[in-house]
């Protein structure tokens, strides 16, 4: 029965994935694809591939802590009656952690290397993980194993005490998008990055946290007394043993984001030797070399979680206080694969358990990792690589993690063939592991961890795998004349570029073939087609009417800086786009008078206004008329002189008005000849009035003057009552000053009090 219970977790933990085997051996190589981007997306930048077809690969292999292999792999066949120990050789520890069979599938997929700055990834992949962290190894042997070495006669209890641990199995998909771009490039220092965003399809989980374990077991009676526990566990299983149907994988899937990010720093103090000319450009990269001496690079993969909530069930398992729980180490390990089994066992065995239902939401997160790197050439296909690859995940929350190593991998890289051999530190095992890759153009095997395979180690790895690369390279030169085969005419015989690879003669050197060259007894300039051009415009010096200025062609060698064809030798307004008929300059109302010339170059007007228009047609140019909408006379500016009937009116108004005794308010007798006053205001819109009061010499002065103030406002007043714009109207008071008549006679006095009002211009 034992037996039947190890080969169900053996089951349990396929497929499965461990992190710590990323196909090091080859995935170092700079030829490698897309392998090299799982470890850091930045490798896809600045490739040596200018397009990769993935076909598949596939990883196979095992890795623990808990115990070795005996005999390779082939150990796990020799399992008999009498248990695992047969297989495996257990080590004295009394906390474990298992990483068991696991497997991968990287599915199609490709890269694109747009040009030496930009590439693009599509990949596919099927990954699972199984994971038991931190376990108690007499917990573990106890219920998996009936040859622990345990009398099973006794009645003597077993302690178990366990800290905190993780148990995870789980089971998904993915399709990523990966961009990879150069930062910098300096030439000597060269700096790209990279990003993978995934697309996260989760299949199974099975998920156990707990803070930790108190129990006693008693072989004899198969039992296991817990005193202390506190778990909780997740599952989208919903009904039968773990792996029991394939209705145990579709309870309901997940889904969710993940992804990587990587920069890699390149040290290249040789790296203008990796230039070359061709085709007649100068300075190409060779895309087809690696060009660093040594390269640094760190990334974080697999960062992101999976989303359960369609039919995902949860339970939290407890001692109930002051209680313990007894129960079967054959029945606690036939329900534990499965949900409604353990929620079922453990809350008929005096365990508290608080279950949520199948809209209970669980994440899973992802393994994510550090690895940071270093890449040494040491000297031509001879490369050193280091690199580190350590846990960034919490195992305190439903997920598995990366167990940390250090890997030193010397390698032979070439474009068609690399071969490679990690050596490893493994932080779980505290053992060293060594491994082998091989590749061959597309085609590569090999395995990171051979300890297990050929001897008694803790794990065991293999993987193999086809791609389609098509590789950049330096076009093919046979006669070595910078011109590619693909592109020489005269492939034989060395030539220049602008004969396409033929022979170029040129008896002045001056680079202008004889039969091109205009000049070909003097050495002169390509753009003036061989002649001598002092301002390298592309016209010759003889032809050239601006020899020492560059300019345009069809413009006799000549600048014309405002762009409108007409050269500034011959230009009137050389900063200002404008006409050829106006000698460059604009004409912008279009009045046949160019703008430099006319005296109103926004409003269209005739030749003998020198371009202004005369809107009221009274002979005078808008721009002289002070009156532009109203005709006039010239004396009078353009505008409409007042007439004699007017100013008599104005006039006989001025000792018309009576104002009440001593004050300034207007007697309503006066009202008619004011009005009349508002319509002359009205007939003349383009003149202003002034109103200047006065007064007789009675009286106090400065009251009088005062007086003469007040009344000059009271009609400046009255008009602006009547609709008159106050701006047009200013009063002022003179008092008694520039009398008229004679003070001495009642007569007199009257014509000196009064209201003068006079029309100006504005």
């Amino acid at each position: 029965m034992r037996k039947i219970r190890l080969i169900i977790l053996l089951a349990m933990m396929l497929p499965v994935l461990a992190h710590a085997q990323r196909y090091i051996g080859i995935a170092t190589s700079n030829w490698s694809g897309t392998n090299g981007m799982y470890l850091n997306p930045a490798n896809i930048a600045d490739s040596r591939h200018k397009f990769t077809i993935d076909l598949f690969s596939i990883n196979l292999g095992v890795n623990n802590n808990l115990a070795k292999l005996n005999g390779g792999v082939s150990g796990l066949t020799n399992i008999g009656d009498d248990g695992v120990n047969s297989a495996l050789t257990f080590q004295n520890q009394s906390q474990f952690s298992l990483l068991a069979p696991y497997f991968e599938l990287r599915g199609p997929g490709v890269m694109v290397s747009i040009n030496s700055k930009h590439s693009f990834a599509i990949t596919t992949r099927v990954r699972a993980m199984n994971q038991f962290h931190n376990f108690n190894q007499d917990l573990y042997r106890f219920v998996t194993d009936s040859t622990y070495g345990i009398d099973l006669n006794s009645n003597t209890p077993v302690a178990i005490n366990a800290n905190e641990f993780n148990y995870t199995t789980h089971g998904w998909s993915e399709i990523g998008l990966s961009y990879g771009g150069v930062i910098y490039d300096g030439g000597q220092h060269f700096v790209k990055g990279g990003l993978t965003l995934r697309y996260l399809m989760g299949a199974v989980y099975i998920s156990t946290v707990s803070s930790g374990i108190n129990a006693s077991a008693y072989p004899l009676k198969d039992s296991l007394i817990v005193s202390n526990t506190n778990l909780s566990f997740g599952s989208n299983i919903t009904g039968g043993n773990f792996g029991s149907s394939p209705g145990d994988f579709l309870g309901g899937g997940g889904n969710g984001f993940g992804g990587d990010l990587g920069f890699v720093y390149e040290w290249r103090p040789d790296h203008a030797t990796y230039k070359y000319d061709m085709d007649g450009k100068t300075g190409i990269t060779d895309r087809s070399k690696n060009k660093y001496k040594l390269r640094f690079s760190a990334s974080i993969v697999d960062f992101g979680s999976i989303k359960y909530k369609t039919n995902n069930f949860t339970a939290n398992i407890r001692n109930k206080t002051g209680q313990t729980a007894t129960m079967k180490g054959t029945e606690l390990a036939d329900s534990f694969g499965n949900y409604n089994d353990l929620v079922r066992y453990t809350s008929n065995h005096n365990l508290a358990v608080d279950s949520g239902t199948g809209g209970a939401t669980s994440k899973v997160y992802l393994p994510t990792t550090l690895i940071i790197g270093a890449d040494f050439h040491a000297i031509k296909g001879l490369y050193i690589n280091a690199m580190f690859m350590g846990n960034m995940a919490n195992r305190e929350k439903f997920g598995n993690s990366y167990y940390s190593q250090l890997t030193v991998t010397p390698r032979w890289d070439t474009r068609v063939f690399s071969a490679g051999i990690p050596l490893t530190y493994d932080f779980l095992t505290k053992s060293l592991k060594y491994g082998l890759g091989l590749r061959v153009g597309g085609f590569f095997l090999g395995s990171d961890d051979l300890t297990g395979i050929i001897g008694n180690g803790y794990g065991a790895n293999f993987y193999f795998g086809a791609s389609i690369p098509i590789n950049n390279k330096i076009p093919k030169d046979s006669d070595g004349d910078l011109v590619s085969n693909k592109k020489d005419k005269c492939r034989n015989e060395k030539g220049v570029w602008e004969e396409r690879g033929c022979p170029n003669p040129d008896k002045d050197g001056d680079g202008v073939l004889d039969k091109d060259d205009k000049c070909p007894d003097v050495a002169g300039s390509k753009t003036a087609e061989g002649c001598p051009d002092t301002d390298l415009d592309g016209v010759a010096d003889a032809e050239d009417r601006c020899p020492t200025e560059a300019g345009a062609p069809g413009l006799q060698g000549c600048p014309d800086r405002d762009g409108d064809g007409v050269a500034d030798l011959d230009d009137a307004c050389p900063d200002v786009a404008g006409l050829a008929q106006y000698k460059g300059c604009p004409d912008t109302d279009a009045d046949g008078i160019a703008d430099n010339e006319d005296k109103c170059p926004n409003a269209a007007g005739p030749i003998a206004n020198e371009g202004c228009p005369d809107t009221d047609n009274d002979g005078i140019a808008d721009n002289l008329d002070k009156c532009p909408t109203v005709p006039g006379t010239t004396n009078n500016y353009g505008c409409p002189e007042v007439s004699v009937e007017v100013k008599k009116r104005l006039a006989f108004a001025a000792t018309a008005i009576q104002f009440d005794l001593g004050k300034a308010s207007i007697k309503k007798a006066s009202y008619k000849l004011l009005d009349e006053v508002v319509t002359i205001l009205n007939d003349y819109p383009d003149y202003n009035m002034t109103i200047d009061g006065y007064t007789d010499n009675t009286g106090d002065d400065a009251k009088n003057l005062q007086l003469s103030k007040e009344r000059a406002n009271s009609v400046r007043n009255y008009f602006i009552s009547k609709g008159i714009d106050a701006n047009r109207l200013t009063a002022n008071g003179y008092g008694e000053a520039n009398p008229v008549a004679s003070n001495k006679t009642a007569a007199g006095r009257a014509k000196n009090r009064r209201v003068v009002m006079d029309l100006k211009l504005k």
